[in-house]
């Protein structure tokens, strides 16, 4: 099965591709948000490029497990973003995602500016490879 991942943010959409049979998450882009709309249609365009079959959604849960204003925030985006576009939806634990991507584009040798660019997407990788660990042996 293949999946579509997503790092959601108020002002960009980290986006990464995979799937169940490699068990590998890649980074592909960053949409900075438009309208609902706008960002269904680009991401119309990666689930047909890509054959993806499933989203992958990261909710930025607090450290103490609790769900702030963002993670109602996401689920209402979310959901509107699986009504447009028809797919399954699964909801992964996101926390310190950013700091994982950041970490790994430090070990690159990618500054902070230079990294910026990517960073939303190499976050919704770490997103969506933690779904992939974490699914049953096939």
């Amino acid at each position: 099965m293949r999946y579509l991942g997503l790092d959601v943010g108020n002002k960009r959409v980290g986006v990464a591709v995979g799937n169940s049979v490699t068990r590998l998450a890649s980074p592909l882009a960053v949409i900075v948000r438009a309208t609902l709309a706008q960002d269904a249609a680009q991401l119309a365009q990666w689930i047909r490029e890509y054959d993806a079959e499933t989203l992958v959604v990261g909710l930025p849960h607090n450290a103490d497990d609790s769900d702030g204003v963002q993670v109602a925030l996401t689920r209402a985006y979310a959901e509107e973003l699986q009504t447009q576009l028809g797919l399954p939806l699964h909801y992964q634990d996101e926390r310190y995602s950013t700091a994982t991507a950041r970490r790994a584009q430090q070990a690159r040798g990618l500054n902070e500016k230079r990294g910026r660019a990517t960073l939303d997407a190499v976050a919704a990788a770490v997103i969506l490879q933690d779904f992939l660990d974490a699914l049953p042996p096939s």
